[in-house]
């Protein structure tokens, strides 16, 4: 009896010297139980790294963990991919003072983000597109002396204020859509002269006109990509409000639903419809 108390033991005894000597978790644990202390070096080592995933929007959407000692970064948790844990190896390397990373993160193809970095996420794009498009309505010419704000939620920026014309009303909505990253945009401007005439959109050269309806088109047919075959083969080019569809699509159907769709975009005032019909494979 005494003899089979002993063996499992010796055998508890291994298991955990084995799990402290593989495994990051064990280290930190036998380091807090011994009184073994991060070194302030380490310490600012593993802040820099962490500082430098929650940077990327990618690496920042999953729950990756830090461990620093005498200079060698440790990595553990769970990324969706390959490319995801060596991306994470790659940056923690890139941190000045690392010597070395031991990258043991598990890959999980099933993993998701979590709500809270999606959110996240989102606030921080939101800001980013209000801060661009700001950049934009100070500096465009023509709604110098408009009050013009904008609120973004969710991708979708909201504008209201007050300008003189509908030009300047369509301009600062043209502005906001050439944004990146923007979903859409609605135009809550209040103008005070109605009948003035819109020859011309202030704030936005003629080439980043066609660029603007140019991606208009292109994300309308996103939009309706179910109906398509292959949405990647559609291309799209804007000059002066008229729009030339290319590319191939798999059916005569699907040729008049992409002209039906790049019509109804709003600013298109003529479609060439060179589309091609794509041989059934």
């Amino acid at each position: 009896m005494a003899r089979k108390t002993l063996l499992a033991l010796f055998l508890v005894i291994v298991a955990l010297a084995l799990f402290v000597y593989f495994t990051a978790t064990g280290r930190s644990l036998f380091g807090r139980v011994w009184g073994e202390e991060q070194s302030a070096a380490d310490i600012e080592l593993t802040n820099q790294v962490k500082s430098a995933f929650a940077l990327s929007k990618r690496l920042s959407a999953y729950d990756l963990r830090v461990e620093v000692k005498d200079g060698v970064v440790t990595l553990t948790g769970q990324a969706p991919t390959e490319v995801d844990k060596e991306l994470a190896g790659n940056v923690a390397k890139d941190v000045p003072e690392v010597k070395s990373v031991d990258n043991q993160i598990q890959v999980n193809p099933g993993l998701k983000p979590s709500e809270a970095s999606v959110r996240e996420g989102m606030r921080v794009t939101d800001l980013e597109i209000r801060a661009e498009l700001n950049e934009k309505l100070a500096a465009s010419q023509g709604l110098q002396g408009q009050t013009v704000q904008a609120n973004v939620q969710d991708r979708i920026v909201t504008l209201t204020g007050r300008v003189e014309t509908p030009a300047q009303k369509a301009g600062a909505e043209q502005l906001a859509r050439s944004v990146a990253n923007v979903f859409n945009v609605v135009n809550n401007l209040e103008v005070s002269d109605p009948s003035a005439a819109q020859n011309e959109t202030p704030g936005m050269p003629e080439a980043s006109k066609n660029k603007e309806l140019t991606n208009r088109v292109l994300f309308a047919f996103f939009n309706e990509r179910e109906n398509f075959a292959d949405i990647g083969a559609l291309k799209a080019a804007a000059r002066e409000g008229n729009v030339t569809l290319t590319g191939a699509v798999a059916s005569r159907a699907e040729k008049a639903l992409a002209e039906r769709i790049a019509r109804d975009v709003n600013g298109v005032k003529n479609v060439s419809n060179q589309l091609t019909i794509a041989a059934p494979r």
